[in-house]
């Protein structure tokens, strides 16, 4: 089932998941709470995203925040303990996404061992970069190996896993509509390829968390960089079921009024009942899906720091957002 990816600054301590059949259960009992984003009622925002998810037994942080303490100082004030946290997703390389992985693990460590003990990431991620400047950097290698200092264990994909009963990876999202959310405002960043060339970076590692209820599924994103509707309909490809919640950022904000409605319609088709766009959403762009979707308010917030979406009870977030 398992085999080791072999790249070097990680060798036997980074494994390369393959492809699971998916399974039939679905999660009983769903809590997601925004630990990392711009708006906050309570903590600290930052241009950055982190949520906690807890289905049913399982504890997973996806992300890390972008900056070192956020996502330590902001679970601080909600009153979270993430040192009973044993995983976390990290959605794809950049760093408003990773400046915390290292600090929350060295910190939670100190009171369990395997808290954050087991970091998940989709192949691509740790590619050496190049700036417009023509400068290399490897930061998520860097940070490989000071996990690993501490124990952890870094867990790769490439395809659409099942990771936990009812609770999948999306891995690598194929690009099969002209979705592009990257290298926006003129940042084009350039990576090396397996081989060595230069190409132009795509952020193939972009990858979403997916949890299928009995209400339907409930999608956690960090950018969408793969583009939302791409990943969506990767996910119904292996999971013939409606999407009943997309929680996260979708990199919306520098997309047109008519870039948006395309998304919107469709959205339709996929039955979605609630949509909280946080961190690179864009706040417009939510207000234009909740129109142009008919849905309530309450049903399509901007995301903040302390929101939460209960299977049960749909948002719960402060009056600035809901």
């Amino acid at each position: 089932m398992k085999k080791l990816l072999l790249i070097p600054f990680v060798v036997c301590t980074c494994q390369l998941i393959a492809q699971v059949k998916p399974g039939t259960t679905t999660v009983k009992k769903l809590k997601i709470t925004i630990l990392s984003t711009m708006l906050a009622q309570k903590g600290v925002g930052e241009w950055g995203f982190a949520a906690l998810i807890e289905a049913d037994s399982v504890k997973i942080l996806f992300d890390a925040g972008g900056r070192e303490k956020t996502v330590l100082e902001n679970s601080k004030d909600l009153k979270i303990d993430l040192s009973d946290v044993p995983e976390l997703i990290l959605s794809h390389g950049h760093g408003d996404h990773t400046a915390g992985w290292i600090p929350l693990r060295t910190a939670m460590k100190a009171s369990n061992p395997k808290a954050l003990s087991v970091t998940h990431a989709c192949k691509g991620l740790f590619d050496t970069r190049i700036s417009s400047s023509g400068q290399e950097f490897s930061s998520r290698k860097t940070d490989s190996l000071q996990y690993i200092q501490t124990g952890g264990v870094v867990q790769m994909y490439e395809r659409f896993t099942e990771i936990h009963p009812g609770i999948f990876l999306t891995g690598q999202v194929p690009r099969k509509y002209p979705e592009k959310n990257y290298g926006l405002g003129g940042n084009v960043i350039r990576k090396k390829d397996e081989l060595g060339n230069i190409v132009e970076d795509i952020v193939p590692e972009d990858m979403s968390l997916v949890i299928r209820t009995e209400k339907g599924l409930v999608l956690i994103s960090g950018c969408g960089h793969s583009g939302m509707i791409n990943t969506i309909t990767h996910i119904q490809d292996y999971l013939q079921q409606p999407l009943l919640a997309a929680i996260g950022g979708f990199h919306l904000l520098e997309n047109n009024d008519e870039q948006i409605k395309w998304t919107a319609n469709e959205l339709k088709k996929t039955c979605m009942r609630y949509f909280m766009g946080a961190h690179c959403t864009g706040i417009e762009p939510v207000y234009q899906i909740r129109e142009w979707n008919n849905l309530k308010r309450g049903e399509c917030i901007v995301g903040s720091v302390g929101a939460v979406f209960e299977l049960d009870k749909g948002f719960i977030a402060g009056a600035l957002t809901k």
